[in-house]
């Protein structure tokens, strides 16, 4: 288990990003590639489904909503904070403030209306690179989940499809079933 980065991001690109994210604290901020994209305060129906997929992990797994996550091979030029990062059990309790890609086991993002784009191809990119097992794709926009596996390069070359009600089956390490039913779309 790591407890900590090996060492910090120090980038030009890190530091202005630290200093716009301080800036407008009441903003979902992220980093993706040196741009920085904002979106406002998460919506009610947002974070309803953020935590009806967070409560069915969270008995066996360390389940963190909105942690910066940072991974070496991104150069200091990317900051996510995923709806969901799911770690080992082992991390409960830490109080990292950047936590590395490397210890997560399954992204969860909760496609936003704003900027859909982000989670459906930039951040898959970005966890495909990092060698993130699993990354789930809750889009309301269209009532459907993407379960992406097996990372390869800068893509996953594993992907099933579900609509909202099916159940998701979330190979390893997690092999569990998750519920759906309490999804829906907007």
């Amino acid at each position: 288990m790591t407890t900590q980065l090996e060492r910090p991001v120090t980038t030009e690109e890190m530091r202005k990003f630290e200093e716009l994210d301080a800036a407008f604290p009441d903003y979902h901020a992220e980093m993706i590639d040196g741009e920085v994209y904002f979106e406002t305060v998460v919506t009610s129906a947002h974070g309803q489904m953020v935590m009806a997929i967070g409560a069915q992990l969270l008995a066996h797994w360390c389940v963190m909503t909105e942690v910066d996550t940072l991974y070496e091979g991104w150069r200091g030029k990317t900051i996510v904070r995923p709806d969901i990062s799911v770690a080992d059990p082992s991390y409960r309790g830490n109080q990292l403030r950047q936590f590395p890609a490397e210890e997560v086991i399954l992204m969860v993002e909760v496609v936003s209306e704003s900027n859909p784009e982000n989670d459906t191809r930039r951040k898959l990119r970005k966890y495909a690179q990092a060698g993130i097992p699993l990354y789930l794709i809750v889009n309301p926009l269209k009532g459907e989940c993407l379960l992406h596996s097996l990372p390869s390069g800068d893509h996953y070359r594993g992907r099933v499809e579900s609509k909202f009600g099916d159940p998701i089956t979330l190979g390893e390490p997690l092999n569990t079933t998750l519920d759906t039913s309490a999804l829906y779309a907007y």
